[in-house]
């Protein structure tokens, strides 16, 4: 009988991606369950009091059960691979690399995101009301609701979604392929958002933050490039910070497009290096987590297109 050494391999990567799949629904059903039973509580008070501190009182409490949700999503879906497969993360935070890493993957993310808002702004001439747009965060004139939204979205959420899709998903395949680990992981950080407007600009985020982790070899890096684009995102929400983030965000993207430019036949060879066994896609495709996962994100984004 011949001993086929592939065959353990697949085995330990269809498990492995077995279990990253339950930490995806994990961490969706956790998002999903706490916001909608708050927003149904909350939503429910302010209707009761009927007034504009009522409606002032809701959206700091949107943003506060947000505030919590994240790390609690994000901390139990990290637990719960990490016990299954076994991983540590004392090691993810060294200070070794580039600080230009930073600015290069910030640049090419921009880049990225300035593509996707054209795109989506020529398909939204084709569509009824313009209906691929992104959501509404929250941002308004009460200070306090602004600063928990600002420490939402720029300081805990990046922290904790780089904790789960990047050091944990990601890192747990690279032995597959570091093209495969970047493509998986990018696409579930992508498809969480449950929409087109925020899941396409969010996979090729998740290209760029993934790739930039590898190469730096340190979390710090995409946590910092994370937080700089949503803190960019945050300042574009207010009247007054509406052109210093356009203005950010040109240069940036600029200085993006002229890195990828000048370093085009390194990025060309580390493509090339970084090709991977086509099986592992069709094991990700087999397991039923991820087939489920997929369907969820289509539907959801379909609804909120031509029927929301």
């Amino acid at each position: 009988m011949n001993f086929d050494p592939i065959a353990p391999l697949y085995a330990q990567a269809k498990h492995k991606i077995s279990i990253l799949g339950m930490a995806c629904w994990l961490y969706l059903v956790i998002q999903l369950c706490v916001s909608a039973a708050a927003g149904g509580l909350f939503g429910a008070a302010a209707a009761s009091l009927m007034n504009g501190m009522g409606y002032s009182m809701l959206s700091v409490l949107n943003i506060a059960v947000l505030l919590i949700v994240t790390p609690v999503s994000g901390g139990l879906s990290v637990w719960f691979v990490a016990d299954n497969l076994k991983l540590t993360y004392k090691d993810q935070f060294r200070t070794g690399f580039r600080k230009l890493d930073i600015v290069d993957g910030l640049g090419v993310l921009l880049l990225f995101s300035l593509i996707c808002s054209l795109v989506f702004s020529m398909i939204n001439l084709f569509l009824p009301q313009g209906q691929i747009a992104q959501p509404d965060f929250g941002y308004s004139s009460n200070l306090f609701s602004n600063f928990l939204l600002f420490v939402t979205i720029v300081l805990v959420g990046p922290f904790f979604e780089e904790l789960f899709f990047r050091a944990t998903l990601l890192r747990s395949l690279t032995r597959y392929g570091k093209e495969f680990a970047l493509i998986f992981s990018s696409l579930c950080f992508g498809m969480m958002h449950l929409n087109f407007a925020q899941g396409i600009p969010a996979f090729f985020m998740g290209i760029v933050l993934g790739w930039s982790y590898v190469r730096s070899g340190s979390l710090i890096v995409p946590i910092a490039i994370h937080m700089l684009n949503n803190a960019i995102s945050f300042l574009g929400m207010s009247v007054y910070g509406t052109i210093i983030a356009s203005v950010l965000i040109v240069g940036l993207a600029i200085y993006g497009l002229v890195y990828i430019v000048r370093h085009a036949s390194m990025l060309r060879n580390e493509i090339r290096d970084a090709q991977s066994d086509p099986h592992f896609y069709a094991l990700s495709l087999s397991s039923p987590w991820i087939i489920a996962f997929i369907a969820v994100y289509v539907i959801a984004s379909l609804i909120g297109v031509f029927v929301l």
